[in-house]
């Protein structure tokens, strides 16, 4: 799991506003999803990790790896690297991603069921989409633990509609009117 730090959403809240000026968001979100699935690589770990590059030679080596990439997102990597904030890449990304979906009035969501619900995702999506105003986007899984029903995250809002979770609160009901 992605552990995001503050300092990341504080970056992503500056690019976003670079992006916003210059009307480029899909350049800084392919940059930075790319320089993330790059930082994750076990074969690229001495580019973010070691000290041993001069400035001339990282940004040398960032110029060869991206190769679309303009001075802005040179100067934001030459700034991390300077920072010691490399390791903020995959953070800065994700809340960089928020800030683009935002802008795009699109909201993600998971949907967990007990069987595999892949066939009917994209109803549910649409009729989510309708009752919010805003383009839904569903991750969907399962886990048989919850024996049926769905459990649905969208944005900071859980709805738990699972078996699993009724019989906890009638477990819990029961135990409070025997106590």
């Amino acid at each position: 799991m992605l552990l995001r730090d503050v300092a990341g959403k504080r970056y992503a809240s500056a690019i976003g506003e670079i992006a916003e000026e210059n009307n480029n968001f899909d350049y800084w979100s392919k940059l930075l999803n790319d320089a993330s699935i790059i930082y994750h690589d076990s074969n690229s770990q001495v580019l973010f990790h070691s000290n041993e590059f001069t400035d001339e030679k990282f940004q040398s080596l960032i110029v060869d790896i991206f190769t679309e990439i303009d001075q802005q997102g040179i100067n934001l990597m030459k700034l991390l690297k300077k920072k010691n904030r490399l390791k903020l890449i995959p953070s800065i990304n994700s809340y960089f991603q928020e800030i683009v979906d935002q802008n795009d009035n699109v909201i993600r969501g998971e949907i967990v069921t007990a069987i595999n619900f892949e066939s009917s995702l994209s109803s549910i999506e649409g009729l989510l989409s309708k009752k919010l105003n805003k383009k839904v986007i569903l991750n969907a899984s399962a886990d048989e633990s919850i024996i049926g029903g769905i459990k649905l995250r969208i944005g900071d809002r859980l709805y738990d509609g699972t078996i699993k979770a009724r019989l906890n609160k009638l477990k819990d009901s029961l135990l409070d009117v025997k106590s």
